[in-house]
């Protein structure tokens, strides 16, 4: 095992514990970035890449694990950036889809926006991946970000037997329509990955790698499913990316953020990628 795998692992249980510790803070309540009562400003008085950003946290997770990226995302120009809390033991994969179709809807609706960013981990990518190949949702959606998703199912699914897990296995009906509704549109796709991720296995099944969705995969090495969340440069990378992806004039950042923060491979076209 290389050195910086123990250093990966290590930081993995670290990052478990902060997790575990922030928890309770994300339980039920509005969004910290969306308080109870505020009027938003209406998205038509807003710059471009300030655009709604919504944040799907992953299984057994809530809110409370986007702490950080919401701050990078606020300091980035993002004024409305809003998370979603679900239950994944209260129903299926679908059913959460259509829950997250409802919460996107009533963003649009409160910002006057036309399309939202989303960023998802975990599960929460293949919430989103869902919405917009089964649900409709490529008409609502600029960027799709996910964090430690598994696209392709994971063997880890098989140690539960709720009825999302059942549907995140390899081979499952809901693995099989996203890849057989993958189909190119106006979504800009992007996955990060990591070489050490325990819970999606095979790790490659974290990357985006179908040919229609012509995804940008980021290796992010040595960090675990978890750690993933609080990677250095990964916030600053993906608010560079949404930013990017108004074609505002520090758009080359994206890029180059990226291979700065995460070094080889950097970003890669999907079809192209390999993971570490």
């Amino acid at each position: 095992m290389r050195p910086g795998s123990y250093v990966g692992w290590l930081r993995e249980l670290l990052v478990t514990g902060v997790c575990l510790v922030c928890y309770p803070f994300g339980i039920g309540g509005t969004t910290p970035e969306s308080p109870s009562g505020a009027s938003p400003t209406p998205f038509s008085a807003l710059e471009p890449d300030a655009a709604p950003v919504l944040l799907v946290h992953g299984y057994g997770h809530n809110r409370s694990g986007w702490t950080f990226l919401a701050r990078h995302l606020r300091r980035g120009g993002f004024e409305h950036v809003y998370s979603l809390n679900y239950n994944p033991l209260a129903g299926d994969l679908p059913g959460l889809a259509w829950e997250l179709s409802r919460r996107i809807d009533a963003i649009r609706e409160v910002t006057g926006a036309r399309r939202v960013h989303l960023v998802g981990h975990s599960l929460g990518g293949i919430l989103i991946r869902y919405y917009v190949q089964l649900l409709g949702g490529e008409a609502c959606v600029d960027t799709a970000i996910t964090l430690a998703s598994p696209h392709e199912g994971t063997l880890a699914a098989g140690l539960g037997r709720s009825s999302v897990l059942r549907q995140l296995r390899p081979g499952s009906w809901v693995i099989q329509a996203l890849e057989e509704t993958a189909r190119p549109s106006p979504v800009q796709w992007m996955a990060y990955y990591s070489n050490l991720d325990a819970l999606v296995q095979p790790a490659s099944s974290a990357m985006l790698r179908h040919p229609a969705l012509d995804a940008t995969n980021v290796l992010v090495k040595d960090h675990g499913h978890l750690s993933i969340l609080l990677a250095p440069g990964l916030g600053r990378s993906i608010a560079h990316r949404l930013a990017a992806s108004g074609g505002l004039s520090g758009s080359d950042a994206s890029q180059s953020a990226a291979e700065d923060e995460f070094g080889s491979p950097g970003l890669r076209p999907a079809a192209h990628a390999e993971p570490a």
